[in-house]
């Protein structure tokens, strides 16, 4: 029997409303809010706790309840599957199930399996098999537990704030570092909240890839930056919209609410990332491609 996944509940620090359950209700926001299309994808912190055979059925049950959503709703949804990479074999057959079965649109990880980098070679055949499928790889932080004064409880939910946002950036100097980039050159990997620490402090990394590690790479580190996209799930912030998009330029940044999360039952998110993107300085046709076409082009959803 599958336990409850750690953290998640009225209480907890992961709380989802109960109106996330009901497509009406989404739809009725989305609605509201212009958003024609939703891609329907899940948050790893759910895997937390579980070991891989509970992990990999929390999975199939997520990506079967999207694409049964999807399926109800084709014009408005799309599906963006989970996979636990703690167990390949198992993983692999789901992927090959979520390809097949449930017109999978891209695959969302965690930047850290229970602790073990992304780039370990073992995971080697998910990465070419999503290159072979053309599919984008999502990114969705998880908590990590070596540096105890980040913890949720102790350090006032820095972990959320700030953790997460270096989960990701470490992901992401894994991919490049790791080779998975060199080896797998035409993977797509999108990245939460816009690229977590990585737009911010790109001049540093490049600075510190110039002076200690040039030879690590084949190629100048600015040369890896076109493999990652990132989306607004920003929860809202002005500044930080526009060196995101410094960074990802108006061809890689994608919208994104992180909906339901948030408050106003998460319609807070939607609506400030959303005043955000539309009050950028940016040329018209930039903004357009951030609201929707570059999703479009990136999750193959037709016009």
């Amino acid at each position: 029997m599958l336990n409850n996944p750690k953290g998640y509940g009225e209480g907890e620090d992961y709380f989802i409303p109960s109106q996330n359950a009901d497509p009406e209700i989404r739809l009725r926001l989305m609605d509201k809010y212009g958003v024609d299309i939703q891609a329907l994808s899940q948050t790893t912190p759910q895997l937390m706790g579980l070991n891989s055979r509970e992990a990999d059925e929390l999975c199939r049950i997520s990506n079967d309840d999207n694409y049964a959503l999807c399926k109800a709703y084709p014009d408005r949804f799309v599906n963006i599957c989970i996979l636990s990479l703690l167990d390949m074999k198992t993983a692999m057959t789901e992927l090959d199930r979520s390809i097949n079965e449930l017109d999978c649109r891209g695959v969302t990880i965690a930047t850290n399996q229970q602790g073990k980098g992304i780039d370990s070679e073992e995971y080697f055949p998910f990465y070419e098999k999503m290159v072979q499928q053309d599919l984008p790889v999502f990114l969705h932080p998880l908590n990590w537990q070596s540096y105890p004064l980040v913890k949720m409880k102790e350090g006032w939910n820095m972990m959320h704030v700030f953790g997460w946002p270096f989960d990701t950036t470490q992901a992401v100097w894994r991919l490049i570092f790791g080779g998975i980039i060199d080896r797998f050159p035409a993977l797509k990997v999108v990245t939460h909240h816009l690229g977590g620490m990585l737009p911010f402090f790109s001049r540093r990394a490049e600075t510190n890839f110039n002076r200690f590690l040039s030879d690590k790479l084949p190629r100048h580190i600015t040369e890896y930056w076109g493999n990652f996209y990132g989306d607004t799930a920003l929860d809202g912030t002005a500044g930080a919209f526009m060196c995101g998009y410094e960074f990802f330029g108006p061809d890689r940044m994608l919208f994104g609410s992180d909906y339901p999360f948030g408050m106003d039952t998460g319609e807070d998110f939607i609506r400030e990332n959303l005043n955000c993107i539309k009050n950028m300085s940016i040329p018209p046709e930039a903004r357009e491609k951030i609201l929707g076409e570059n999703s479009r082009k990136l999750l193959k959803i037709a016009n």
